[in-house]
């Protein structure tokens, strides 16, 4: 445990340092630096955590595995691969280094979604564009609350600008409105009852 904890210690400091000649000297001495913290997540997903393209641009070049992730501690984290926290997080910066470099669009959060679900809820529109324009992502999947990415980007929103150009871009990407959440009810049903009028005409739309 404490071997593997300063490895992943020695990978990330190396990594943010930009010490590309440590981070290969860890690799030719039988190391890797596809390696986790005491909470399953990898070096790769913490550069993407705070956003250091520099470091991020590094494990990819040095043969980091973007997908890489330890379910067995992992049980907690919400986002388990930097693909999941850059969708969620609207870094579109790093999605698209993480997409490039192969990102799997089909590993799921702790709720069980794909990335697209959080960023269609938060308003993050390029994200949005990005992933449904970029990645072979599936615009109609559903999360174990029952809700697809159309459905959070008008049950959780304001109904605002934003999601209003989301609704547009997951309609004209193939989005199902006729999928209904676990109790039966449509989105144009929710968009309704929410008051949501610019939404319900978007909806209402033929596409």
């Amino acid at each position: 445990m404490g071997i593997a904890s300063d490895t992943f210690n020695l990978v990330l400091t190396s990594s943010i340092d930009g010490d590309k000649q440590q981070l290969r000297q860890i690799i030719e001495e039988g190391g890797s630096v596809d390696v986790v913290d005491r909470r399953g997540r990898s070096a790769v997903l913490v550069v993407t955590m705070q956003n250091n393209i520099r470091a991020l641009r590094l494990l990819i070049e040095l043969g980091a595995s973007v997908d890489y992730y330890d379910e067995t501690k992992s049980s907690d984290v919400i986002d388990q691969t930097a693909f999941l926290y850059a969708g969620a997080h609207g870094m579109n910066e790093a999605l698209t280094h993480l997409i490039n470099a192969g990102a799997r669009p089909d590993i799921y959060n702790y709720y069980g979604g794909t990335a697209l679900i959080p960023a269609a809820e938060k308003g993050h529109v390029d994200t949005v564009k990005l992933l449904l324009e970029k990645s072979k992502i599936d615009v109609n999947h559903v999360n174990n609350l029952g809700w697809t990415a159309l459905m959070e980007a008008v049950i959780l929103s304001d109904g605002g600008i934003k999601h209003q150009q989301i609704v547009e871009l997951l309609l004209a990407n193939g989005a199902d409105p006729d999928i209904t959440d676990n109790d039966g009810v449509t989105v144009l049903e929710h968009a309704r009852e929410r008051g949501f009028t610019s939404i319900v005409e978007i909806l209402t739309k033929d596409y």
